[in-house]
């Protein structure tokens, strides 16, 4: 199966409200921080990773579920 990875912080154009387990958000937290750790500009965001994960999913759906 094909590895998760984190992509950089990019812009975004739709502004989505989404609500986080304040333990899932912890862990995510600290996901990015390891990835910043020692660069000199932030380059991941909690944007970024949401953003990758949903890219990830959708491309591992069950046939079924994928678009046409």
């Amino acid at each position: 199966m094909e590895t998760f990875e984190l992509q950089k912080s990019r812009e975004s154009n739709i502004i989505k409200s989404i609500r986080f387990s304040e333990e899932l958000n912890n862990n995510i937290n600290k996901v990015i921080e390891k990835a910043n750790k020692d660069k000199s500009i932030k380059q991941y965001s909690f944007n970024g990773f949401v953003c990758s994960a949903c890219e990830f999913a959708l491309k591992h759906l069950p046939e079924e579920l994928k678009e046409d």
